[in-house]
């Protein structure tokens, strides 16, 4: 494998989708290795010592491995979109963009997939004044209502890879109903599925032969 050859491991019906948006929108090379979650090629041996965890994606770029999808976004922004699609460090909207990559998985993630579920705190309860540090889903709405509030993107007029990583985790959202089809994230959802680089990568890991028509 050549040093600077761009390696993605992914697989359809996932959130392969996200790596893939960035890839498009820096409009780099790669070759894609199929590790399709559905048929166990995610657990097979040569995969795991690049990602014990077997989830996708996995960025592989000579000898610089990165998995889990905010810290690839951050990776090929800063590698190859830095000043573009990643503010510059002393940049003001530096702060923003890190807080909303992260956001994302601990915030947005926890609060949806936890959405009226119980936690067992012990025989003892849960401690006082205690409680999940990412607040609900109503709390989620109206955070990025209020972000989104007169903008286009999460950083005002400039699309970033903020963008992609927490617009696709919205628009996967909105799509299962775990988000409410609050007209903000709607609207924003449609801005960001516009963009070509987005619907490409679409293609290649929600196509249309997964939903056969009825």
């Amino acid at each position: 494998m050549a040093e600077d050859e761009i390696v993605l491991h992914y697989s359809v019906a996932s959130r392969s989708l996200i790596a893939l948006w960035m890839l498009e929108e820096l409009g780099l090379a790669y070759r894609l290795v199929d590790r399709d979650l559905r048929t166990g090629k995610n657990r097979s041996p040569d995969y795991l010592p690049l990602n014990p965890t077997g989830m996708v994606p996995t960025l592989v770029i000579g000898e610089v491995v990165v998995s889990e999808s905010p810290a690839i976004c951050l990776y090929l922004a800063d590698r190859y979109g830095y000043g573009v699609l990643a503010p510059r460090i002393e940049e003001p909207d530096r702060g923003a963009y890190l807080k909303w990559m992260v956001y994302s998985t601990a915030v947005l993630e926890p609060a949806v997939a936890l959405a009226g579920a119980r936690l067992d705190y012990g025989a003892k309860g849960p401690p006082r004044n205690w409680g999940p540090s990412w607040g609900d889903v109503d709390d989620v709405v109206r955070v990025l209502t209020q972000a989104l509030d007169g903008r286009d993107y999460l950083l005002g007029d400039r699309f970033s890879a903020a963008d992609v990583m927490l617009g696709a985790m919205i628009g996967m959202r909105l799509f299962t109903g775990m988000l409410p089809p609050a007209p903000a994230l709607t609207a924003y959802n449609e801005r960001l599925e516009a963009r070509p680089a987005r619907q490409r990568a679409g293609e290649l890991t929600w196509p249309a032969s997964l939903f056969p028509a009825v």
